[in-house]
């Protein structure tokens, strides 16, 4: 089968002690049945720590919400007793990700890891493709893939080499007629065009949506209502943060739109990742507003806890699936507004 990743998808390498924002704190970790036998049948000292601190096959996490085998050296002792072979699933795969369509598996690396966010900002916009033995996927309309394949081929071409805020406004509607034609069995593409932007964006509004979701983490939305709070002084997205914006959006596209294979949805996914980076660009304008020495460092800090926010929260995400359809400030018009404040 062919597996298709981003360009930067083999930049990538665990920076282990080095991260400050470590996968191993914080997160429940799951533990897959084939490595929670080998476990099982560890022994020593090591099998005794399994044994006391593994439950309904999750790993027990501390006080302080690490995981039991996060060593004081911020260095996991599972790797380094047993080495990498040993580490259940979801350790050894995050921040990778991966989706399966018949004989074609597509991955890429998550932005909600501080490293991955670094490669994702400064990486290339094409991607590669290799031959991989044979995995199973579940089952999904060949022809609506084609079409979808197709569709987003269209999108990111776009993004690639056009003016990227045009090119979001006439992203967003694309999708609206995209839709239609899914909705109605016809797949034929639609025209891309040149979109104007709507009427004048409600900042607050949808700022506000973002204070609504389940937090991850506790100073989030304190963050969020700072940034609120000196809305008077912002002008718009920033030009010289188009680059990185750009990948942010091919990001959203290339990761989720191809999901619509198994729902037939592609609006709410294409408006997700326009607000996606319309959000992430308006922090850093407000990043900068309060530091002068707001670099590629905080942007890429910014842009992983936004992504640890939404995408890394099932809840999350639906909720603001939902606002697509049912808020006025996230509707085509309104999201394409906020892409006619640049400064």
């Amino acid at each position: 089968m062919i597996f298709r990743v981003p360009e930067y998808y083999s930049e990538f390498r665990c920076i282990a002690d080095r991260c400050r924002d470590s996968c191993c704190i914080g997160w429940e970790i799951e533990i897959d049945p084939e490595t929670a036998r080998l476990y099982a049948q560890t022994g020593g000292e090591l099998g005794s720590r399994f044994r006391d601190s593994i439950r309904d096959n999750c790993f027990v996490l501390t006080p302080y919400e690490r995981c039991p085998f996060l060593n004081k050296q911020g260095l996991c002792d599972i790797y380094r007793e047993l080495g990498e072979e040993s580490l259940c699933q979801i350790c050894s795969d995050h921040p990778r990700y991966f989706e399966w369509f018949g004989s074609v598996k597509e991955g890429g690396i998550g932005l909600c890891c501080e490293e991955a966010a670094r490669v994702i900002l400064s990486g290339g916009l094409g991607f590669t493709e290799t031959e991989v033995p044979e995995e199973e996927c579940q089952e999904y309309d060949h022809e609506l893939f084609g079409y979808l394949v197709l569709a987003r081929e269209v999108i990111i071409s776009h993004l690639v080499r056009g003016d990227l805020f045009s090119e979001i406004r006439s992203m967003v509607d694309f999708a609206d007629e995209l839709q239609e034609t899914i909705d109605k069995g016809e797949y034929m593409l639609p025209e891309w065009h040149e979109s104007h932007s709507g009427s004048h964006a409600d900042v607050s509004d949808v700022m506000g949506i973002f204070t609504e979701l389940e937090p991850i983490d506790e100073e989030w939305i304190p963050y969020i209502n700072k940034c609120l709070s000196d809305i008077g002084g912002y002008h718009g997205l920033r030009r010289e943060h188009a680059d990185m914006l750009r990948r942010i959006t091919v990001y959203f596209i290339y990761r989720y739109f191809l999901k619509g294979t198994f729902d037939g949805e592609v609006v709410s996914r294409v408006r997700l990742a326009a607000l996606s980076a319309w959000t992430v660009g308006y922090l850093w304008d407000c990043g900068m507003r309060k530091n002068q020495s707001f670099g590629f460092e905080e942007c890429a800090e910014t842009a992983k806890n936004y992504s640890k926010e939404v995408e890394y929260s099932e809840d999350n995400l639906e909720l603001l699936c939902d606002a697509f359809y049912e808020r006025k400030c996230l509707s085509a018009d309104g999201i394409k507004a906020l892409f006619g404040e640049i400064s």
